[in-house]
């Protein structure tokens, strides 16, 4: 079992270490980092401090697919605890103030508990948990009446998170005419600190290392439909893949070179939608036997449904379809193409793999793929290093397209039909959004020539780019 945790200006990890020595200890937890844990049944996840000014904050339902594969989710004092109030209900365990201040509504915005800090979790401000918790315990003890407490936490609550400290309450308080009471208060906590913050944390982690609190589990809700087309995005973006050069690559990642310099992925992409759409799960769809019958079944569910390229518009057919393939393709082979250019990777549709195992036949040699991939950014991140003004999102869109072009043998001087037709036979939107994605890895793949080793192209697949 592993415990892992998320923790920053909170708590920091030499704290977390002397409470649970075994602990992993993280950054503020963000969007992505859950499923990049590679967490299993019997692994525990506790979520203290995360960020959401500066990056995306974790989403709820990466939290739901670490609960639905049997993880122990629990949140306290910051990002942990509005969590954990959220997604109660649904198996994440709640410890502390700050969270049952959240889960009663007695708390009710998120930046009771957002400080500003350095990136190495050093903080900046006052959190207004701490602040409020501060200025009641002083009118407890006498040092201030209920309305001067209550007139002070709404002055700290006006302030903005970023400078909201007990110096700036104070300039505050003393405009307002509450300066005698900001004093008092001020002195008061001075020889009675408190930090509701950091003691749900240690309380949190305490119980963690006690065994404590159990998980609930996921409950019936993980048996209904509750994933989304995001969801699988993000496990295919950010869930170790493979490894090379010792560092891991997503499945995302190594679809995408696949799609850029496989130059047999259009085709084992055709037959992959098509099986999808003739509803046929058997193996080798991409052998020439088995392609035929399954891309003939496949146009009678197209059929059924009333698509044909005789009733397509203009318009339509110049969407999907270049002059030459216009003027000259038989009929049937035009609805395929359009078919198969209209799929794209979309989470949407299970057509779309989101693993390595769920991939299958799509992917060729994953190994050479993910040598290239780790190589890639190896070479990037070297250059950056060098000049960090020198990164991929720098590069020039135009070098980007031209060693596509090349790649992917293409007329050098063609125009955007085809470059577009080209794109979408390799499952991308568009060539723009190919030139995008070609970005990670340009700078280590502009030296290849227009096909890459043999070993990367599946037996009996096309060389040549369709027309």
């Amino acid at each position: 079992m592993t415990v892992h945790v998320f923790s920053g200006p909170t708590v920091p990890a030499a704290r977390v270490r002397e409470i649970l020595p075994d602990a992993v200890p993280h950054p503020p937890v963000r969007h992505g980092d859950l499923m990049r844990l590679g967490a299993g049944p019997g692994d525990t996840v506790l979520i203290i401090d995360g960020l959401w000014h500066q990056s995306a904050p974790v989403r709820h339902k990466e939290i739901l697919a670490l609960l639905a594969e049997g993880v122990a989710v629990v949140g306290a004092a910051s990002m942990g605890a509005l969590r954990a109030a959220e997604l109660a209900p649904y198996g994440m365990v709640g410890v502390g103030h700050i969270f049952e201040g959240f889960r009663s509504g007695a708390l009710d915005a998120d930046d009771e508990v957002a400080v500003l800090h350095t990136d190495d979790g050093r903080p900046l401000s006052e959190a207004l948990v701490n602040l409020r918790a501060a200025l009641a315990r002083a009118a407890a003890d006498g040092q201030l009446d209920d309305t001067e407490a209550d007139r002070l936490v709404d002055m700290a609550r006006s302030l903005p998170y970023t400078s909201r400290s007990w110096t700036a309450l104070g300039r505050l308080a003393a405009r307002e005419g509450l300066g005698p009471a900001f004093i008092r208060a001020d002195t008061w906590r001075r020889t009675h600190p408190c930090d509701d913050k950091r003691e749900d944390a240690e309380r949190a982690l305490a119980l963690v290392a006690a065994g404590l609190p159990p998980s609930r589990g996921a409950g019936v809700w993980a048996r209904e439909p509750w994933q989304t087309s995001f969801v699988r995005y993000w496990q295919a973006a950010f869930r170790p893949g493979v490894v090379a050069r010792g560092q891991s690559v997503s499945f995302l990642v190594l679809l995408h070179h696949q799609q850029l310099y496989d130059p047999g992925f259009p085709d084992r992409w055709r037959a992959r939608v098509l099986a999808a759409i003739a509803h046929d799960t058997g193996d080798d769809v991409c052998r020439p036997a088995r392609s035929v019958a399954v891309q003939r079944s496949a146009l009678r569910f197209v059929a059924a449904a009333g698509l044909e390229v005789a009733s397509m518009s203009g318009d339509q057919l110049a969407y999907w379809l270049t002059e030459e393939e216009v003027s000259r393709l038989p009929l049937e082979e035009a609805l395929v193409r359009v078919v198969v250019r209209s799929a794209r990777l979309d989470g949407a549709w299970t057509v779309w793999p989101a693993t390595v195992a769920e991939a299958g036949d799509l992917l060729g040699s994953v190994p050479l793929a993910a040598e290239a991939v780790a190589a890639a950014f190896a070479l990037n991140a070297q250059i950056e290093a060098a000049d960090p003004h020198h990164t991929t999102a720098h590069l020039s869109a135009d070098r980007i397209a031209a060693h596509l072009t090349q790649c992917w043998g293409l007329p050098e001087r063609c125009g955007r039909a085809v470059l577009d037709a080209a794109a979408r036979d390799r499952a991308f939107r568009d060539f723009a959004g190919a030139v995008e994605v070609a970005r990670a890895f340009y700078l280590s793949a502009r030296t290849v020539v227009t096909a890459p080793p043999a070993s990367l192209v599946s037996p009996g697949t096309r060389q040549s780019p369709r027309t």
